[in-house]
This record gives structure tokens, sequence and C-alpha cells, in this order.
């Protein structure tokens, strides 16, 4: 449908804003460009829009250059959906929604009974046709760039282009908006600027991510949003989770603290079903020294530990710990300074994780999230009781329940005081 072969575009003549470019966008695609400010997202647009020309390479629509499509024709194929969705003249929304059929009228002629009812038909499509006669001036900015997106709907484009089309507005609009863009699938082609990575990794099905006026990945949104891409091109942590309902991606950045301690023991959690993943990065960031598991592959608990590189002994899902597992768990076990054990849900499958700790009543053990000492939580036991009555040994041999992350680096920071030789008198 749309190919982009090593294009190099300047503004100036001199420094080049996108670089050898090239990318091919297939009929019906709804593909997101997402990067930084200056990255050259709103340049791509406008040179496939045909407003600038680039200075090498070519831009294709069906095979044919751009460049050698005349204007009516490119107003025709190409509706645009700008950013900023002002308008100065006091036009009425029908009115407004009929300029996008002028391609297909002649210059001394009216809009046909056809055009008015390709025109109602794209104010169906928006939710505009209640306020056709009211003044595009007179309606809130969500309504007003339903009205714009009529427009280029009235042009009945094959391709259509948004320039951050819901940047000014609400979270509700922002869907409202994109929800009509979705169900053009199939039917338009779309190539939309994104700030919001969480909306581009829902509604588009590729992405391509600019930066410096280069693309740096383009795929899936799974394969577009990692870790590394965002540490990398926007210089942000964070966590990458996948929706159980969307199985899309979708992004949690990690405000980070400064950081007050300088870990240096080394650290052993015993977690599952996502209860030591805020713990892994905040523990990481103090310098402390991680291993985990044993987990299984489909734990949440160890793709943050793969994100951040914990190393993590894991085992097939749904299955026990098998005793391969066990003996890698005890030897590193037997190299740690403390060991943390999370408020996880326990089963079959993984008491072996508790039970193995009666062998380490030596080591420094600390019950997070269980509460104080006299008013511990309850876990989430599901082996008829067995997982409660070995915590209640190990609380026993002195294990410590903590109930924050605080009290638990507070701790922490005391043994590793502790830990530390004294100095020559």
């Amino acid at each position: 449908m749309i190919d982009v072969d090593s294009i190099d575009v300047s503004y100036d003549g001199t420094k080049k804003i996108l670089e050898q470019l090239s990318f091919s966008v297939e009929r019906g695609a709804f593909i997101g460009i997402i990067g930084p400010n200056g990255s050259g997202k709103t340049t791509l647009l406008k040179t496939i829009s045909r407003i600038l020309s680039p200075m090498g390479g070519v831009v294709r629509i069906e095979g044919k250059e751009l460049a050698a499509i005349t204007s009516r024709e490119l107003a025709r194929t190409i509706g645009v959906v700008p950013q900023e969705t002002a308008i100065n003249f006091d036009f009425s929304v029908m009115d407004v929604v009929l300029m996008g059929r002028h391609p297909y009228i002649d210059r001394l002629s009216s809009e046909s009974k056809e055009d008015i009812n390709i025109a109602r038909r794209a104010m169906a499509m928006t939710g505009t046709e209640q306020f056709r006669d009211r003044s595009v001036n007179e309606i809130s900015g969500g309504e007003r760039q339903r009205v714009i997106i009529a427009r280029a709907l009235a042009q009945e484009p094959k391709v259509l282009l948004l320039d951050e089309p819901t940047s000014h507005l609400d979270i509700n609009h922002q869907i409202e908006i994109l929800n009509i863009f979705r169900n053009l699938e199939g039917k338009v082609t779309i190539i939309g600027v994104f700030h919001d990575l969480n909306l581009a990794a829902h509604y588009c099905d590729t992405l391509i991510l600019l930066d410096e006026g280069m693309i740096q990945a383009i795929g899936s949104p799974s394969e577009v949003l990692t870790r590394e891409h965002l540490k990398r091109i926007f210089n942000i942590n964070a966590l990458i989770r996948t929706s159980p309902l969307t199985r899309k991606p979708y992004i949690i950045p990690i405000i980070e603290e400064e950081a007050t301690l300088n870990g240096t023991l080394r650290i052993h959690l015993i977690c599952g079903g996502g209860t030591g993943s805020d713990l892994m990065y905040e523990l990481q960031q103090k310098g402390y020294a991680l291993s985990t598991g044993v987990l299984g592959i489909n734990d949440s608990d160890y793709e943050t530990a793969a994100e951040l590189g914990i190393p993590c002994i894991r085992e097939p899902p749904f299955g026990a710990i098998g005793p391969g597992s066990l003996q890698e768990l005890e030897a590193v076990l037997r190299g740690v300074e403390a060991i943390i054990v999370t408020d996880m849900p326990v089963g079959k499958g993984n008491l072996d994780n508790i039970g193995i700790l009666e062998r380490f009543r030596d080591t420094p053990i600390f019950l997070f999230g269980r509460g104080e000492a006299e008013e511990i939580k309850p876990i989430r036991d599901f082996t008829g009781g067995e997982a409660e009555r070995l915590l209640a040994i190990l609380r026993g041999y002195g294990a410590k329940p903590v109930a924050s992350r605080r009290d638990l680096l507070s701790k922490l920071q005391d043994l590793e005081r502790h830990a530390r030789p004294s100095g020559p008198a």
C-alpha cells in the first residue's frame, strides 16, 4: 500500500531531520509512530502527505510515486487529522464536514445529494450528526476533533494520517476518538503519531520507533516497547506488563527516589504471583545483589526478574519444584546473607520454597508483608495449613515479620551495619 524507500528529509537543505528511512505499510493496517520530541515523527507524516519533499529516496502509494500523483488524486487518497483543530471562521459543523468532499466537486459545482449523504455517514460514524447545524466554534474540543475526523472520512480516503489527534483531550475523549479509528481497521490504512505509549500499544498493529531521524525499532507493540528501548530512547525505567484482557503490553514507569542506601548484602527473594516485582526494583536500585526463585516461567515475578537480569531458578509452569531446582536453591541459599519471603500464595507446587528454609535457620529471614509480630497477617495458604505451619516454625527460629518496604530496608541496613567489620581500635 505505502512504501517509504530510503528517504532523507531536511527543512533547510543541510541538516537531515530524517535519514535513510525505509518501511512498508500494508493495506488496512494501523501503524503507530512513536519517539521522543524532535525525533522526526511529524516530519515523517508531512513527507507522506507531500507537504515536504524528500531530498533523496521516494514514497510510493499503491506503487505510484507520490510526486507523480495529482493534487486532486492525492486528496482523494490521503486524509489528514491534525493535532490542532482551531477553525478561524464561523462555519457550521455540516459545512466543515462537507469540505472533505471538495476533491470530488468541480470548481463551479455545488455539493450533490450523494456528497451530502456521504458527509452524513461520516458524521454518523463520528457521533457528530446531532450538532450538524451548530457553529463549529460553539462545540467542545472533543466534539470539534470528531468533526475534523468526519471531514477526513468524508474524503473517503484510502489512507488516514493522524498527527497526535488526541493530545489535548481528556482520557474519555481520547478513547472515544481512537475507537473510531479502530473501527476503520481493514477498510482504511492508518498511520498515527502518538505520545502516549500505552494508547499506541493498545490500538496499533505495528509501531515504528524513531530517534534522531532514524528507525530504531519496528514491529509489534511487544517487540518495540521493551525495557531496553524505553531506557535507551526515552531515558525512563519502567515495568512492561501484558494486559490479561488484550494481551498487549502496557508500561508502568518507575518513579525513582534518591537512593539512601548503598546495599552490599547478597539477598535471596522467595516470591510469586507478582508479590516480589516491586521489591526487586527497590532492592536492586539500592545496590543489593539479588537472586530469586524457584519460580514458574509464566509467573509475573519471573518476568520481572528476567527484565532486570536477576538470577532466577525456574521451572516450567504449573509443575512442582524438581530435585534439580531444589539442589540449585540450596546452593544459592548457602551463599546469601539474608532471605526474604513475600506474602505469596503457596500451593503444593511451590511449598518446597518454604520447606527448605528450616535448614537455614541461622541466616536472617524476613517475612515481608506479614505484619508486625503481634498481629501477623494470614498467608494465602492452599496447602491445607502446611505452609502456615512451616512459617510458624520459621518465626520460632527468629524469622522477622515486616509490614512495609521502609521497615524492611531499615532492618537490612541494620543487618548490613552489624555485618560490616569494625575498623581498627
